[in-house]
C-alpha cells in the first residue's frame, strides 16, 4: 500500500520553482507522496512557460509528486483532477465554492485564486511519476500583487471574514488530491468529469484559440472524455483544444 500524498514535506524558505526543484532531484521525484513547499518562488513556472507571480507568506506554493499507474487518454485529466481537488477542499475548509477554468485555473468572484501546473516523467515500466505543482493565494488581497495583475486575481482573505488556516488548506488539498487521483486510476473517469464541470461554467462563453496560421474566435462547447475543450468556432467548424491554447473573452 503505497503512502499518502503530504507523508514528507519539505519545507523552504525560497525556491526558483518548487516543480523545477522536484524534477531534477531524483531523490525527491522517486518518491511517491512527497510534497516541496516554498514561502517565495523566485522564479515561478505557468502553464506554457509563463512567469507565475509569488509575494512571499501569503501563498500555498508547492509540488507533490504521485506515481501512478494511468494509461495514455488518462494522463490530461491530472491537471482537471487537480484544480476539482483545490476547489473542493477551499469549500471544505472555508464554505466557499470556487469555480474551475479549463485548463486548470480555480476562480473565486471571476478572478484567479489558484494556477496548477501537472508536469509528468516516465517512471519503471507502467508508472507515470505526475509532478502537481499548486499555487493559492490565501492571505493578503490583490492590491499585494504587481499592478498589472491586480485586476485578474484574489486572495482566499478576500471572500470571507472567517480566519485562512493555510496549513488547513494544504491539509484538505492533499486529501481531496490522493483521493481523486485513486479514482482517476479505478477508472472513475466520467464521474470525475461531471464534478469537474459543475464548477465550470464554460458552455456559452465566447473564447478565442490558436489555429495553424492564426487565431479565430467561437463558443465553448463543453470537454470531452479525454478532457480536451471542445469549440464550435465562428465559422461553424468545431475545433478541439488540448491545451491551454485559449483565451476566454467573457
Amino acid at each position: 500500500m503505497r503512502p499518502p500524498l503530504g507523508h514528507t514535506i519539505v519545507r523552504l524558505d525560497e525556491a526558483p520553482s518548487t516543480n523545477t526543484l522536484v524534477l531534477e532531484r531524483e531523490e525527491y521525484l522517486a518518491q511517491h507522496g512527497l510534497v516541496v513547499l516554498a514561502r517565495h518562488q523566485s522564479a515561478g513556472r505557468g502553464r506554457m512557460g509563463r512567469a507565475f507571480a509569488s509575494v512571499a507568506g501569503t501563498q500555498l506554493l508547492f509540488s507533490v509528486v504521485a506515481h501512478l499507474r494511468l494509461r495514455p487518454e488518462q494522463v490530461p485529466l491530472c491537471s482537471l483532477v487537480a484544480g476539482l481537488a483545490v476547489a473542493q477542499a477551499v469549500e471544505d475548509t472555508l464554505a466557499l465554492r470556487p469555480e474551475l477554468k479549463w485548463p486548470n485555473d480555480v476562480t473565486l468572484g471571476g478572478r484567479k485564486l489558484c494556477g496548477i501546473l501537472a508536469e509528468l516523467r516516465q517512471g519503471p515500466p507502467g508508472e507515470a511519476r505526475l509532478v502537481v505543482g499548486i499555487g493559492v493565494n490565501c492571505l493578503g488581497a490583490a492590491a499585494d500583487f504587481p499592478p498589472e495583475l491586480r485586476p485578474v486575481l484574489t486572495t482566499l482573505a478576500e471572500h470571507t471574514a472567517a480566519p485562512v488556516d493555510p496549513e488547513a488548506v494544504l491539509g484538505a488539498i492533499l486529501r481531496r488530491l490522493d483521493a481523486g487521483l485513486t479514482r482517476l486510476e479505478a477508472g472513475e473517469t466520467a464521474a470525475l468529469l461531471a464534478e469537474w464541470s459543475r464548477r465550470a461554467p464554460l458552455a456559452g462563453r465566447r473564447v478565442r484559440y490558436a489555429v495553424a496560421g492564426g487565431q479565430r474566435e467561437g463558443v465553448a462547447l463543453g470537454i470531452t472524455a479525454e478532457g480536451f475543450l471542445r469549440i464550435q468556432g465562428d465559422d461553424g467548424a468545431v475545433h478541439t483544444a488540448v491545451s491551454g491554447e485559449v483565451d476566454w473573452l467573457r
